[in-house]
């Protein structure tokens, strides 16, 4: 008995002493402030940046508490800690061919019949807001996974909703008689269940939120990309492990602008076609379910016609030579969707040498539109691409300076549900006056 008592304390001795080294081997790990990543390949995104101190901040205790979210948001060896716990959890947990990931959100009821609300409560967005990990919580927190495909859930916030119509809005009163001022909205990958399936999963009717935004704008036009992706939803427009659209998916919004445009749509099949495979993409990420590791998808890019050529600047200022369409064949599987337009930069021009002379376009986009931007080319002299979550140019004057004559807005509906993406928008429709 006395041996066995022994034992157990000094088991318990051990596993404090343990506890306490690795508690000390965590905090030195965490205070090793030059080594910390910048980007995290497993989420995709870029990881918040150490904030700048101002004496308003400071005072009011902001500061700290964006000091707090780096700190989090950078801890050293951060996606080999996630990629560890996510493959700890598959293995010691069940895992159903059908569920639901993440929490069920609130979500407001989409007014058929009301006005947009001119009162609304926009948040000022800090220079170092992470739109990247923002845009991550909205679109995977809530996802319904069904044999190793993940669809994100939508959910209608009206507040975020006004402050993004009277921004596009304001736009198109601040643009008027240079450019002409279009909306695309694009649904989830959602949209392609069942209506059954969408019924019992709760969420917010995208086609109805869609028409919410759209009949509440003023010179602003929507492109109906919803009516064509719902006739083809049995394609493969969306990837199974991640939240993107395919560019089958984004020629259906192509097809939708052709339109409302008056122009005849390029045959997909006139393309030249690259297909970079396998790929796992966001939701694979976060899951890491062996059904979707053994089930990849695959991404296909067309490159246009006119050209392949392109120039994007980075965050330094660098002005760099690429391709619309890259060959990424020898990247990791989780970078196929980074071939098109060379991923999320702040400013792309693609110049078309076979029209000496036509019109311009400016895409102002998240990363839904790097798959939508080649379709663009053939069809402008110069398309003007602008990621809103990393440049900064002003795009009312960028507009008028360049006289550029079509802008889009385009966005996934998930992430303009964000107050903060939207009031983002709001603050670049405003900047300058």
């Amino acid at each position: 008995m006395k041996q066995k008592k022994q034992f157990r304390i000094l088991t318990k001795l051990i596993s404090v002493i343990l506890g306490l080294c690795l508690m000390f081997t965590g905090c030195i790990i965490g205070a090793v402030f030059f080594v910390r990543p910048s980007t995290s390949v497993l989420e995709k995104r870029k990881l918040t940046e150490f904030p700048k101190f101002t004496m308003t901040t400071f005072l009011n205790g902001q500061y700290f508490s964006e000091i707090s979210t780096w700190y989090s948001d950078t801890y050293p060896m951060r996606d080999s800690l996630m990629s560890v716990s996510q493959n700890m959890k598959n293995v010691y947990g069940i895992h159903q061919d059908t569920m639901v990931v993440g929490t069920k959100k609130e979500a407001d009821a989409i007014p058929t019949d009301e006005k947009a609300s001119k009162e609304v409560k926009t948040v000022k967005v800090p220079d170092n807001y992470s739109f990247d990990e923002d845009m991550q919580n909205q679109i995977l927190s809530s996802m319904y996974v069904k044999n190793g495909s993940a669809y994100s859930m939508y959910y209608f916030t009206q507040n975020s909703a006004d402050i993004y119509i009277k921004a596009l809005n304001h736009f198109a009163k601040r643009l008027k008689g240079t450019s002409n001022v279009y909306s695309l909205l694009v649904p989830n990958n959602a949209v392609v269940l069942s209506d059954e399936e969408l019924k019992k999963l709760g969420g917010s009717d995208m086609k109805q939120a869609i028409d919410y935004y759209y009949n509440n704008y003023k010179n602003v036009t929507g492109i109906d990309a919803y009516s064509y992706i719902e006739k083809a939803k049995d394609q493969y427009l969306y990837f199974k492990t991640d939240h993107h659209w395919t560019a089958l998916g984004a020629y259906q919004a192509y097809k939708a602008f052709c339109k409302e445009k008056g122009w005849k749509p390029e045959k997909l099949d006139s393309f030249e076609k690259k297909r970079f495979e396998p790929f796992l993409g966001t939701a694979y990420d976060q899951l890491r379910l062996p059904e979707m590791e053994a089930n990849p998808d695959y991404v296909d890019a067309y490159i246009p016609h006119a050209t392949n050529d392109m120039v994007y600047w980075d965050e330094n200022g660098n002005k760099i030579d690429y391709n619309v369409i890259a060959d990424v064949s020898d990247w990791s599987a989780s970078s196929g969707y980074y071939c098109f337009i060379g991923g999320d930069k702040p400013l792309s021009i693609i110049q078309n040498p076979k029209k000496k002379k036509g019109k311009s376009v400016l895409l102002v986009k998240e990363s839904y539109g790097n798959s939508f931007a080649p379709f663009l080319v053939d069809h402008y002299k110069t398309v003007y691409i602008a990621d809103f979550r990393y440049t900064n140019i002003n795009i009312v004057d960028y507009c008028k300076e360049n006289k550029i004559d079509d802008v889009i807005f385009e966005n996934n509906m998930s992430i303009i549900g964000s107050t903060e993406v939207a009031s983002k928008f709001d603050q670049m429709a405003r900047a300058g006056e």
